[in-house]
């Protein structure tokens, strides 16, 4: 009995990993599109960061993938090896830019559940990294602390998951992590956003000039016209970056909570069981009422059948 259902969950495990392929890591356009993006801005708590620590970012990103490439096929390569050289990464960068460490981190953590790395303990490892990283979830970018996320959820579903008091605990944390980066989620989605209300490619200059769109500014020679289309582009460009925000928060939408709700339904179908715990956690970050009674209507229905197959 025990070696079925750890066969099960190892089945589990490995949709899971397949469906974080899916949904946390974006294909190389997108992921180039994102990294020019965080480039651009380089912002932190206490503002911009300085071109050093740019380079400096640049150049551990540039280390870690160069790493990557290295890797022969299948789970042959070394983890302690990797491992030490990720603590090094990590103990550069864990009381810095919060946005640099998690972009860091997660991009470590996808080595260790791709099946490269020997050694049971390489989703434990890809853990450790993700959590640091969301210690200070409100400090980094939501795409960032979702990504992090899909690698905080192996040591739940293995064969040689914890049992008792230490799976609670990693339960609590686990199931912690997904509600806040779910509600951050849903608090980062405008109600009323339109999708057909798009942004221009080139703005045009004010008709007087008779210039074609897309002049920089400095081609009008009026003083007062040129500002007025200074404070057009202005205003298309804040436009664009609201469009991309919801048009990806919108795509994260439609996978995110899917795969949050089914990790904490398995994880709270699992003894020891504490349904009190789950609904104090969902009332806490859960403000969908139909959510939670669906969250807890399952977990409810999923211990009665394990305890209904209990020997008496």
């Amino acid at each position: 009995m025990l070696f079925k259902r750890a066969t099960i969950y190892f089945l589990i495990l490995a949709c899971c990993l397949l469906a974080i392929g899916l949904v946390f890591w974006p294909g190389a356009g997108g992921q180039q599109i994102q990294e020019q993006e965080f480039e651009e801005k380089q912002v932190s708590p206490v503002g911009l960061s300085s071109q050093a620590e740019k380079q400096e970012y640049k150049q551990d990103m540039a280390r870690i993938k160069a790493l990557e490439k290295s890797f022969k096929p299948g789970p042959i390569n070394d983890l302690k090896e990797y491992e030490k050289f990720c603590d090094e990464i990590q103990e550069r960068w864990k009381n810095r830019n919060k946005e640099h460490y998690g972009r860091l981190m997660l991009e470590v953590c996808k080595p260790l559940s791709s099946g490269r790395l020997k050694g049971d303990r390489r989703y434990e490892v890809a853990r450790k990294y993700a959590l640091s990283a969301l210690t200070h979830a409100n400090d980094i970018s939501l795409e960032t602390e979702l990504q992090l996320t899909g690698h905080v959820v192996t040591l739940m579903y293995t064969p040689n998951s914890p049992k008792g008091e230490d799976f609670a605990q990693l339960r609590k944390k686990d199931v912690e992590i997904r509600l806040h980066a779910w509600k951050r989620l849903i608090d980062a989605i405008d109600p009323n956003w339109d999708p057909n209300d798009k942004p221009v490619r080139n703005v045009a200059p004010p008709t007087e000039t008779g210039l074609p769109s897309g002049v920089t500014p400095e081609a009008i020679k009026d003083s007062k016209l040129r500002a007025e289309y200074k404070q057009a582009i202005d205003k298309n460009r804040k436009k664009a970056e609201k469009y991309l925000k919801q048009s990806k928060m919108r795509d994260w939408l439609k996978s995110y909570p899917k795969s949050a709700e089914r990790d904490i339904i398995l994880a709270y179908s699992e003894p020891p069981f504490n349904l009190e715990e789950l609904r104090q956690y969902l009332e806490k970050y859960i403000v969908d009422k139909k959510t939670r009674a669906r969250i807890l209507d399952s977990v409810k229905k999923n211990i009665e059948k394990h305890i209904h197959k209990m020997p008496r």
